[in-house]
C-alpha cells in the first residue's frame, strides 16, 4: 500500500488531539479510585464474555460482506472473509495509524482477486448496511430518550443526529435514480455504482433477508457486552438502559474526528448515563472496558490474520500479494 501523506499524519495527529483532549476533560472529574475499586474478577470474567462476543460479532461481519459480495455475483470463501474483517479490527482498533481499517480491507479483497472498485464498493456498502442498523436502534429508542431528557437540547441533538443519520442513507439510495448526463460524469459516476451495490444489496431477493437480520445483531451484541460490564462493576443499569444510550454513543464515536472514537463514546455515554439517571463514573468505566475489549479484539484478529492468510503480514512488508491460487478461485467472478 501507498505511503501517506504529511497531511494524512496531521489528520492522524489532530484526531488523537481529540481523543486526549476530550478523554483528559471527563477523567478531570472522575474519581479513579472509586473507579479501580470496581475491577474485580466479575469484570475479569465480563472480559471473557465480551472477547467471545467480539469475535462472534466479526464472524457475522464477514457473512455480511460475504452476502454483500454474493448480491454481486461474486463468491468469496468465509474463511477468506472473516479474515478480512479481522484485518479491518486490527487496523481500526488495535493500530491508529493512517492506513484505516476499510482501506486495508479494501487492499485485501484485491489481493484475493476482487476488482479494485468492487472491493471497494462492496467495504462501504458493508459499512452502510451495519449503520443502518445503528441508525434503526438510535430511531426506536429517540422517543423514550427524548422524553427523559430533561436538557431540550440533548433531545434536539439526538433528533438532529438520527434524522442526519437517515438523510445520508436516503441520500445514497437516490443516487442510482441521477439524470444520465450527470451520472456519467467522472466524478459523479463512484457514487452512483455505490448507490447501486447499496441498492442491489439491500433489495435483492437473494440477500435482502438475511442481510437486514444481520443490520441489527451485531449492535445487539455491543449492548449485552456493555451490559455486562456495567453488571460486572456493580451497576444496576438494565438490559433496556443499555440498549437506549449505547447506540447513540456509538454513532457519535462515528464521526471521524477522533482515534477509534476513544473520547466521542466516552463523552457521549456519560450523557446518556445521566439521561437515564446513572452515574457518570459508571459511564466512564463501561466506556473505557468496552475500548480495551476492543483494542484485544483488535490484536487478536490481526494475530489470527497474520498466521492463517496465505500471506499475513509479509503482503504489508512486500507491498505486493502472492495469493494462493486456492483462495483466487474462491475470489473469481462467476461468469454471468
Amino acid at each position: 500500500m501507498a505511503k501517506k501523506s504529511p497531511l494524512s499524519w496531521f489528520v492522524t495527529l489532530l484526531k488523537a488531539g481529540v481523543s486526549l483532549g476530550v478523554l483528559g476533560y471527563i477523567f478531570s472529574g472522575v474519581d479513579f479510585g472509586a473507579l479501580w475499586a470496581r475491577m474485580n474478577g466479575s469484570v475479569a470474567l465480563a472480559g471473557l464474555g465480551a472477547l467471545v462476543l467480539l469475535q462472534l460479532q466479526a464472524m457475522g461481519g464477514a457473512m455480511r460482506w460475504k452476502l454483500v459480495l454474493s448480491a454481486h455475483d461474486r463468491v468469496l470463501a468465509y474463511g477468506a472473509a472473516w479474515r478480512n474483517v479481522l484485518l479491518g479490527l486490527f487496523f481500526n482498533q488495535a493500530m491508529p495509524s493512517t492506513v484505516g481499517g476499510d482501506a486495508a480491507r479494501v487492499w485485501n479483497g484485491y489481493r484475493l482477486g476482487l476488482p479494485l472498485g468492487l472491493s471497494a464498493r462492496s467495504i462501504v456498502v458493508d459499512r452502510v448496511c451495519s449503520f443502518l442498523g445503528l441508525v434503526a436502534l438510535c430511531a426506536i429508542g429517540l422517543p423514550t430518550l427524548s422524553e427523559k431528557a430533561r436538557d431540550p437540547l440533548v433531545a434536539h441533538g439526538l433528533t438532529t443526529l438520527v434524522l442526519g443519520g437517515l438523510g445520508c442513507l436516503v441520500i445514497l439510495l437516490s443516487l442510482r435514480h441521477m439524470p444520465r448526463a450527470l451520472a456519467t460524469w467522472k466524478g459523479a459516476a463512484p457514487f452512483v455504482s455505490l448507490s447501486q451495490s447499496a441498492w442491489l444489496t439491500l433489495f435483492s431477493r437473494r440477500t435482502a433477508a438475511p442481510i437486514l437480520a444481520l443490520l441489527i445483531a451485531p449492535h445487539l451484541i455491543d449492548i449485552t457486552v456493555v451490559w455486562l460490564y456495567a453488571r460486572a462493576i456493580g451497576s444496576e443499569a438494565t438490559l433496556v438502559q443499555m440498549a437506549l444510550v449505547f447506540p447513540p454513543a456509538i454513532l457519535v464515536a462515528a464521526v471521524p474526528v477522533s482515534i477509534a472514537g476513544w473520547g466521542l463514546r466516552e463523552g457521549a455515554l456519560v450523557l446518556g448515563f445521566g439521561v437515564v439517571g446513572l452515574p457518570s463514573d459508571q459511564a466512564v468505566a463501561v466506556s473505557l472496558l468496552y475500548g480495551f475489549s476492543a483494542v484485544i479484539t483488535g490484536v487478536i484478529g490481526g494475530g489470527l490474520w497474520a498466521v492463517r492468510d496465505p500471506d499475513g503480514m509479509a503482503a504489508l512488508w512486500k507491498g505486493r500479494a502472492n495469493t494462493t491460487e486456492a483462495d483466487r478461485e474462491d475470489a473469481r467472478t462467476e461468469a454471468p
